[in-house]
């Protein structure tokens, strides 16, 4: 007896082709879709080339750290030595400055160097900072550049407890104003080499008196990074989310600015 094939029925032989074009389809698409980005990103990256080289014969003394489109017609972005340039396509103009986006009100260029700066702050390993920790332990911080002998720095460390009953830890990197060599790094040095530098640093900023002790130490490493940094006055805060604050600002207003922040 022959065995009697039982024919599919239209509708399902029309879905499974429609659900196989289907398919092909998106697949299609998807390479369209890589091959575009592919297409743009080489394009980019051409241009960025064109750029780089312009920079390099117009100004072959310059470290080109980072290069970027910024979405400004005309200008790139130029990283060099944690400092923040903008420059033509050509290389012909190099703007040494700021630059704000009128339209939401955003100063873009200090945006961008805290982002830079802190990756630079972070690349130093926590056991090289003078670190203070809330009695709850929390993943926020902000570092902050430091000298025994700066009337803010002291009024700072002054509310600590404020600061770490708020969640926020601080993180010192010390930077004697005087310089190196100074009886202000020798002071730092004594602090960093007291068996308890935390309470040295405490007492020292209180007026206290300074045991002299010398070991090895990273205040010249705190002192290169300054330098990078552009580090200009005493106290330098970094929050973690990147905000820069120059100079002093009261704990109670740095722990709302942490709360109201995302770490970068």
């Amino acid at each position: 007896m022959t065995n009697a094939i039982t024919p599919m029925p239209i509708s399902k032989v029309w879905l499974k082709r429609s659900a196989t074009t289907r398919c092909l389809s998106s697949v299609l698409a998807l390479l369209f879709l890589v091959a575009g980005q592919l297409a743009q990103a080489q394009s980019d990256d051409a241009e960025l080339d064109g750029v780089r080289a312009a920079i390099q014969k117009n100004l072959p003394d310059i470290a080109i750290d980072g290069l970027a489109a910024i979405g400004v017609d005309g200008l790139y972005e130029l990283v060099s030595g944690g400092q923040i340039y903008y420059v033509s396509a050509d290389a012909n103009y190099l703007i040494d400055g700021e630059l704000i986006d009128l339209t939401a009100r955003v100063n873009l260029t200090t945006a961008r160097k805290g982002q830079l700066h802190m990756a630079l702050i972070n690349n130093i390993d926590e056991k090289d900072m003078l670190v203070y920790e809330p009695e709850t332990p929390s993943e926020r911080s902000i570092t902050v550049f430091t000298d025994i002998s700066c009337g803010y720095c002291r009024k700072l460390h002054a509310e600590l407890d404020q600061l770490l009953d708020g969640g926020v830890r601080v993180r010192y990197v010390m930077f004697p104003r005087a310089g190196l060599e100074s009886q202000a790094h020798r002071d730092l040095e004594s602090v960093w080499c007291a068996d308890n530098p935390q309470d040295a640093m405490t007492n020292a900023k209180a007026g206290g008196a300074i045991t002299p002790a010398s070991c090895a130490n990273p205040i010249e490493m705190h002192v290169a990074l300054a330098e990078q940094v552009g580090l200009r006055g005493t106290p330098l805060i970094y929050l973690d989310s990147g905000e820069v604050i120059p100079g002093y600002r009261d704990a109670g207003t740095i722990v709302t600015m942490i709360n109201q922040s995302s770490p970068m």
